[in-house]
């Protein structure tokens, strides 16, 4: 069943391939979001799974790999494994979009199986060029979001063997983005920043409750301060200091809801030295103070 939930909290949308998004061995998931309503956007970061970007109301972007793309009602984003990509809403615009995720291994077959040595695993490797976005113009489009539709009412009413019809809806979508590959690839990436900017956010997902300054993450890149501030906001939106701050709020509405430990305890704990300073912040992304998240 779709649940209508926040992702940004640790357990869904994830800053970096360590975590995990399943609770359990069925490594299927979908669920419903909204900018601003929930979050004002989700920052670049990167995962194993697999997932697919349905936008369901509204306009917004939505960037894979360094390439914007300007999305709207009904526009589908394929994100393979290990691809950068980040959501944002469109200024005085809402958004509401579905996420789908599932682990590679969910669909494996034996190392022996042809299919997974000729099309599963070079698919998800990336060696298989795809169309990455799908418009409601595309020749894809239709077959993928009757498909995607079916998933959709499976996962809700769970009926005998539901899994198995999930399994087969989600390789014909594999089928149909192999089988009709783009003219020219549309992803534009440079692997070297792709490369770094990852470097760079895996160390801030083990470094996020120090204080991590400009200085030190330049030399960690081997830049200057101004090259590395430069080359940052280029390629998240963002300043450094306010990815490294969205990132600790992050982690501490996680431990809002999976520890008892106070609210001081959490904010020194995400790196935050001043607990006025964190309850602004968290109020300023969530809607809500970390008080409220505990009532």
């Amino acid at each position: 069943m779709k649940e209508i939930i926040n992702p940004d909290s640790a357990s869904n949308i994830e800053l970096n391939e360590n975590k995990i998004h399943f609770q359990n061995e069925y490594q299927y998931n979908t669920y419903i979001c909204s900018i601003p309503m929930d979050f004002a956007s989700v920052p670049v970061h990167w995962h194993d799974e697999f997932e697919m970007i349905v936008i369901k109301k509204g306009r917004g972007y939505v960037t894979l790999n360094f390439q914007r793309y300007k999305v709207s009602s009904g526009d589908i984003v394929i994100v393979l494994p290990g691809m950068l990509h980040s959501i944002e809403g469109k200024q005085n615009s809402t958004m509401e979009y579905e996420n789908i995720l599932f682990s590679k291994h969910f669909l494996a077959f034996g190392a022996d199986d042809v299919t997974q040595q000729k099309f599963i695993d070079p698919f998800f490797n990336g060696d298989i060029q795809i169309r990455h976005y799908l418009t409601p113009g595309h020749t894809l489009y239709t077959e993928i979001n009757n498909i995607v539709d079916l998933l959709d009412e499976k996962s809700d009413e769970r009926d005998y063997a539901y899994q198995l019809f999930i399994k087969g809806g989600l390789i014909q979508i594999i089928y149909l983005l192999i089988t009709h590959p783009p003219k020219v690839n549309e992803t534009t990436q440079s692997d070297k920043h792709e490369e770094k900017l990852k470097s760079i956010i895996r160390y801030i997902s083990t470094h996020y409750y120090e204080d991590i300054s400009i200085e030190e993450i330049a030399d960690f890149c081997h830049y200057s301060p101004s090259h590395f501030m430069k080359f940052f906001k280029i390629h998240t939106g963002m300043s450094f200091i306010s990815y490294v701050n969205d990132f600790r709020v992050t982690e501490a509405r996680a431990m809002l809801t999976s520890t008892n430990d106070s609210i001081l305890e959490i904010s020194q704990k995400c790196g935050f030295s001043n607990l006025s300073n964190f309850n602004r912040m968290f109020k300023r992304k969530y809607g809500i103070t970390p008080r409220q998240v505990r009532s």
